[in-house]
């Protein structure tokens, strides 16, 4: 019976240890590179939609680690038992985290690979404990995803912070108001087709969010902004439950205006200036139920490919 609680305690410092030095490895990576290590787009989506810093983040998740580590050392032994904090601490770790993985799947629509692999060191940790700890864990851990997922975070991103910080050029028209705002990708060619159309459309005031990196538009008179955040504009889209491009919103002071795909935008940028303000309005957080997806030959979706570089658009070289 000893042996086999100093190998479960073992195996539990072993499992404390690897994400010690995971989460110590990110923070020397994100400190000289800049930005966070992750296979996919899904810590930049992440990042975006939470405020706190991920270095405080990784800064708590190391001492965290350390503190299971050595609460798990000190309780082997014949007359040791393990405190009882270390048990509290990993219950509390699978409420944090039912809270950030609730977050991934439920707003950014996506995982980051790197928070579930700490995720993946919690769970197995609270698992050595035991049957009786991992019915605990189970249970809260349900009733702190349970409870994030009777929650409603549409409204507090519908701001228009979001849209200013991804705005890469903007073009001001004869009509200042409403307000528009383009989300297209340099890939797209349903979007090269729209943006094409507004050569010879400078009546309205359009801003360009663009969901990948590009460095110029072919489209006079516009303004850049080089400092836009183009991982914003696809974490927005997703977090509304958009997959698909083009997308034009369009703020009115009744609300939004959410139109999708090639053929309804070109069909409002064709109205007369007297009919831009009509069709259906709401605001955002109501927006992703009513909109239906897209024929497959009017859009692109928010992360393939579309075939090709649409000209007018010139990537960045590495």
């Amino acid at each position: 019976m000893l042996n086999k609680k100093n190998k479960a305690l073992q195996a539990g410092q072993l499992v404390a240890l690897i994400a010690g030095l995971l989460i110590a490895g990110q923070i020397g990576y994100s400190s000289y590179q800049g930005t966070s290590f992750c296979p996919n787009d899904g810590c930049e989506i992440v990042e975006v939609l939470i405020k706190v810093s991920p270095l405080v983040f990784n800064i708590i998740g190391f001492f965290y680690f350390q503190i299971i580590y050595w609460g798990l050392r000190a309780a082997r032994g014949e007359q040791r038992r393990l405190s009882p904090a270390v048990s509290l601490l990993l219950l509390a770790g699978l409420i944090v985290e039912a809270v950030l993985v609730s977050f991934q799947y439920l707003i950014a629509q996506t995982f980051c690979l790197y928070c579930v692999a700490i995720f993946g060191c919690i769970v197995v940790l609270n698992c050595l404990l035991g049957v009786r700890h991992i019915l605990s864990g189970v249970l809260v851990f349900g009733a702190a995803a349970l409870s994030f997922a009777s929650l409603d975070f549409h409204q507090a991103i519908a701001g228009k912070q979001p849209f200013v910080d991804g705005v890469f050029a903007s073009r001001s028209g004869l009509q200042k108001y409403p307000e528009h705002y383009l989300f297209y990708s340099s890939t797209c060619t349903h979007c090269e087709k729209v943006i094409s159309f507004l050569k010879d459309n400078a009546r309205m005031t359009i801003h360009f969010n663009p969901i990948d990196l590009v460095t110029t538009l072919n489209l006079p008179e516009v303004t850049f902004n080089t400092r836009y955040n183009q991982t914003l504009n696809k974490a927005l889209l997703t977090s509304l439950g958009i997959d698909e491009i083009p997308v034009l919103m369009t703020r009115t002071p009744e609300g939004w205006t959410i139109r999708r795909g090639e053929s309804a935008i070109l069909a409002f940028l064709s109205l007369p200036a007297s009919a831009e303000t009509s069709g259906q309005s709401s605001s955002i957080p109501a927006v992703h139920p009513l909109v239906p997806g897209l024929p497959a030959s009017d859009g692109c979706g928010i992360t393939e490919d579309c075939s090709r570089v649409a000209p007018g658009y010139q990537q960045p070289t590495d």
